[in-house]
């Protein structure tokens, strides 16, 4: 609820309210921020509001950066679907606090993306991240000439040669049955072989147009549309409900404790988050003592098609499972495999 204009004086600072008791200060553009009791008198009031005040102060910094950073973030968050993609903006914002977006240089930002050199998957991130701020700027603000983003180059991610062994998965299934709507996740992951997001995303019944992850129980299928194809191939798949589909939806439809329309959902009825799935999967492998092998839930994904192209499906048929647009991206989900023991038999060649 936003502040409202006083209509009578009442001696108190400015964007400061009493409610419930208590002061309250409400900056401009920000949030409630409780000061103190009432109670506790006017002396702590004051001093609460001088340090908030000194503390937004400092986070602005010298530069024009932050305050571009959070128009870039309050125009664009709406476009993406990971739901912590804004909190990538308050990285920049700390990094990049005293200067002036027309001032960056590839240097600066090269340097900046040092925060994170053993992450490369975060620092390949921040960079896609910056590199869309910048551009923004430039057909919005006019402030930068190239994209200081441009030719920068970073380590490539190495190949995850990860494989789960069906023991060990056994094993984490079984300490996920204390958190069954996770052990839910977790089947339906394997058992369509689609990525976590699209399972977290997956919706009973399509309920409006934006809606691409969703159960046809007419026709006996999954629709799914991964977020990753959405904005380049546009390529979708309808998994077969099974058996084994149906029984891992019933343990979540079971475990529900509210109404939702997600299929997978917390106790207020919204989406799982990655990092909760994820924390409480990590859980789950620690109780069963495989923490040194460091499993994640991606590399289920990896499983299933591994285990399936063993089934003896083709390749071809696990790139339209996996949606892929070629089938050297479905190769690379071959994990943990041996080619097997060479026959062949060399000699040393004697000279004459």
């Amino acid at each position: 609820m936003n502040a409202r204009r006083r209509t009578v004086p009442d001696g108190l600072p400015s964007r400061v309210y009493e409610k419930s008791g208590s002061w309250y200060y409400f900056p401009k553009g920000g949030r409630w921020i409780k000061l103190c009791r009432v109670d506790e008198g006017e002396t702590k009031m004051l001093k609460r509001l001088a340090a908030e005040k000194e503390k937004a102060e400092s986070q602005k910094g010298l530069g024009n950066t932050p305050a571009l950073v959070d128009e870039y973030v309050k125009e664009k968050r709406g476009e993406h679907r990971e739901k912590g993609w804004w909190r990538y903006g308050e990285y920049v914002k700390e990094g990049f606090l005293d200067i002036d977006v027309q001032l960056v240089d590839p240097a600066y930002v090269a340097e900046f993306l040092k925060n994170w050199k053993m992450k490369i998957p975060m620092q390949r991130t921040m960079r896609a991240f910056l590199s869309g701020f910048f551009q923004w700027c430039r057909e919005n603000r006019h402030f930068v000439g190239e994209n200081p983003c441009t030719g920068i180059r970073l380590k490539a991610q190495p190949d995850r040669d990860v494989y789960i062994t069906d023991e060990h998965f056994a094993m984490i299934r079984a300490e996920l049955a204390i958190n069954p709507m996770i052990l839910a996740l977790v089947d339906l992951c394997y058992l369509t072989l689609q990525r976590s997001t699209e399972i977290r995303a997956l919706k009973w019944r399509k309920s409006s147009d934006d809606d691409v992850n969703w159960i046809d129980r007419e026709n006996g299928v999954i629709h799914f549309k991964p977020s990753k194809t959405q904005h380049t191939s546009g390529l979708s798949v309808d998994v077969t409900i099974t058996p084994d589909i149906e029984a891992a939806l019933e343990v979540a439809r079971s475990t529900g404790k509210v109404k939702s329309p997600y299929v997978l959902h917390t106790r207020t009825g919204k989406p799982w988050g990655d990092t909760t799935a994820l924390q409480v999967w990590r859980r789950a492998c620690d109780r069963a003592g495989l923490q040194k092998y460091a499993y994640t839930i991606k590399d289920i994904r990896a499983k299933a098609i591994t285990d399936a192209a063993d089934g003896g499906y083709t390749i071809e048929q696990l790139r339209i499972a996996a949606v892929h647009t070629k089938t050297t991206t479905t190769q690379f989900y071959f994990k943990g495999k041996k080619n097997g023991k060479s026959e062949v038999k060399m000699a040393t060649k004697k000279s004459a």
